[in-house]
């Protein structure tokens, strides 16, 4: 008998880890193949291939983003297949079996929650006496009738076999995310998410574990993605594991869920000392920072200590940190939730993801939904469309929030742009996300792609609509973006205002002869802003790696601490002429620290990666010419980056921008403050 297990992803470059330990545990009694398809693929492209494979069984694994296409395939299937054998397994489908059985009289069986025992013993049953009656796990049809027997006693983890072994898996390994757990369970009781029905969490052994990453590793594994509920609830067991990754890690990249307020402090101070910049990833699900919502959930948060991981994690500059939000939890409205975005925005997460509350099969939250007045989506995702204190109004504008804050923050398209307009043009981060999603639906943008330069032009507009005052800032700003976001030197840019090329001429000729007068630019550390010391100690323990490994991210980057034993706050303070907080006041710095946002990594990034003083480019004019871009700012570049006001900024800057000759061939910027230099010019 011929099984095929499938499933459809959201992208080609993930893995089902579900589906190869299903066929771990029974490929040595039975014929299985894997088919995986996106959710993107055509219906008949995905039918024609598994027609052709000619399996007796066609399993799929089915969860909230794949379910309703998956339904498509299966009844075309059955068309062309009408004697294979149907079965469905996954999360989307172990609740309201019944439900599922009725929706689909194609699927000839559903497993129920764990699968491997499960899925082993109906193959049995189905080469022998189909005595499905026998099968704990399994929903199944007796003529008209739905049969759901009683669930299966969890496995013992260590029993099961690894589904990380397949020779076949080998050669798209480095191409692909690789799923992994550790661990099977949570221990938390969030009502609006499946882990919460599942008591206790069984953990496998940590030496097979340890065995089975060094074989990806070794067979050429470039991204790990972790899928344990909360991978660090057992302190001793984490920091085990984050000092074997760290030994034997060979440019692998890691991705964990943690929960950060449990997060020892002995376990931040060994990966803040020792975690080479790139390698671990975390994403912390917050959801919520309102009390009382986060009660009625049931879920335990302490915001203060998780605030305190993710300073002290950002602090480190190793470890990039994706931080989550659900709008539409109970008895957050759209005030409240702006305050919660705000306090997570805060912390300076390289991610912030925004989503909306859907109403899970078997979750508490779905069973409590009249409740709270939910009105939600018939069919997955199950997405709320409005409760007693979020109506559908405010769910509206929250997308176009989430829309840009995905296309610009999320993107790092302008980092250095949107920390000043949320610093000082907009009362709040969250303000300006939703003033500029309103604009750009109101403009139809939705309706219509974009290349990189719209972005660009599309703020712009935007900003020129509202009467944004320091337009020359912003636009100098955007400058630096743009030219940042390019690997070769861009061929055209999207503002007017050029300089004249006699102007140009004398500065790159300048720039050559007198390489030594530019400047490294500044980076904003953990203890505020400081010039880079490229040739020191300061650089090599700043340089970042790229954690790019088959999915978007920002590049990584360590922090920088000033030289000479000076403080980097001092150093700032120094060059921005502010040496008090009386100074401060007298030279028109805003101080208002409360407002300064953290830099991503994808800014350090930009400024540490690989950096070289100007002169030790040893660049000649006709090099310059080749690999450089420059503009004249008219205001003084470091100090706007270092968080003062537009008035402290006043002055005019030389921006040069390198291409091609840094590590990682990341762009790098460099300056140099035009007043009396430019009359020696």
């Amino acid at each position: 008998m011929k099984v095929i297990l499938s499933t459809l992803n959201a992208k080609y470059i993930h893995t089902s880890l579900a589906l190869r330990c299903l066929k771990a545990y029974s490929e040595k009694d039975f014929d299985i193949d894997i088919a995986e398809y996106t959710i993107k693929d055509p219906v008949m492209n995905i039918v024609s291939d598994l027609y052709q494979r000619g399996a007796d069984v066609i399993g799929f694994s089915c969860y909230i983003w794949n379910i309703e296409e998956t339904i498509k395939v299966i009844d075309n299937l059955k068309k062309v297949m009408p004697e294979v054998k149907i079965l469905l397994g996954g999360p989307e489908v172990s609740y309201d079996t019944e439900y599922w059985m009725n929706r689909i009289p194609n699927v000839d069986f559903i497993v129920m929650g764990e699968g491997e025992e499960t899925l082993h013993q109906l193959l049995t049953e189905l080469t022998g006496s189909k005595k499905f009656h026998f099968v704990y796990g399994l929903a199944y049809r007796k003529g008209e009738e739905v049969i759901l027997m009683p669930g299966r006693p969890k496995a013992d983890l260590n029993d099961l076999p690894s589904p990380h072994r397949f020779e076949e898996d080998i050669p798209d390994l480095g191409k692909r995310v690789v799923y992994f757990e550790t661990s099977r369970g949570c221990p938390f009781s969030c009502q609006f998410c499946l882990s919460s029905i599942e008591v206790g969490v069984r953990y496998y052994d940590i030496e097979r574990t340890k065995s089975d990453i060094l074989y990806l590793i070794e067979k050429g594994a470039k991204l790990i993605k972790f899928v344990d509920r909360t991978f660090n609830i057992k302190r001793d067991y984490a920091l085990e594991m984050f000092k074997f990754l760290i030994e034997n890690h060979q440019g692998t990249v890691f991705q964990f869920e943690i929960t950060a307020d449990i997060m020892r402090p002995e376990v931040l101070d060994y990966l803040a000392e020792n975690a080479p910049p790139g390698t671990f990833r975390f994403e912390i699900g917050v959801q919520s920072t309102n009390d009382p919502t986060n009660e009625l959930v049931k879920r335990r948060q302490n915001f203060t200590k998780l605030s305190r991981t993710v300073n002290k994690v950002k602090a480190s500059g190793k470890i990039d940190q994706h931080l989550d939000l659900i709008a539409g939890l109970p008895e957050e409205d759209y005030n409240t939730f702006r305050k919660t975005f705000n306090d997570v925005f805060a912390l300076g997460p390289e991610e912030l993801q925004l989503g909306f509350l859907k109403m899970l099969r078997g979750t508490g939250l779905r069973l409590d939904a009249e409740k709270y007045n939910y009105t939600y989506m018939d069919h997955a995702p199950y997405e709320i469309l409005g409760s007693d204190v979020l109506p559908f109004s405010d769910i509206v504008r929250l997308k176009r929030l989430e829309d840009v804050l995905e296309k610009y923050w999320n993107a790092h398209r302008m980092d250095h742009t949107l920390k000043y307009l949320m610093e000082q043009e907009f009362n709040s981060p969250f303000d300006f996300f939703q003033a500029f999603g309103d604009y750009w639906e109101g403009q139809g943008w939705q309706k219509i792609g974009h290349q990189l330069e719209d972005l660009f032009t599309r703020l712009h507009s935007f900003l020129e609509s509202r009467n944004t005052p320091h337009m020359d800032i912003v636009l100098g700003l955007m400058k630096l973006d743009y030219f940042l976001g390019h690997k070769y030197k861009p061929r055209k840019i999207w503002w007017d205002d050029v300089l004249q090329k006699d102007q140009w001429a004398g500065y790159m000729k300048t720039l050559a002869e007198r390489p030594e007068d530019v400047r490294l630019p500044r980076v904003a550390g953990a203890a505020g802003s400081a010039w880079l010391e490229s040739s020191g100690t300061g650089a090599s323990a700043a340089v970042g790696s790229s954690a790019a490994a088959g999915e978007d991210s920002a590049a990584d980057a360590a922090g920088v601490i000033g030289s000479d034993g000076e403080d980097a706050a001092a150093l700032a303070a120094r060059d921005a002429g502010v040496m008090s907080a009386a100074d401060g006041a007298a030279d028109g710095v805003d101080g208002n620290a409360s407002r300064a946002l953290p830099m991503t990594s994808a800014m350090t990034a930009q400024t540490v990666m690989g950096a070289r003083d100007f002169a030790d480019l040893g660049l000649g004019e006709k090099e310059l010419q080749k690999h450089a871009v420059l503009d004249v700012l008219p205001f003084r570049l470091e100090r706007v980056l270092a968080g003062a006001s537009p008035l402290a900024a006043k002055g005019r800057t030389l921006l040069v921008v390198v291409y091609q000759q840094h590590e990682g061939q990341q762009a790098q910027y460099y300056t140099l403050p035009l007043g009396e230099e430019a009359a020696a010019m």
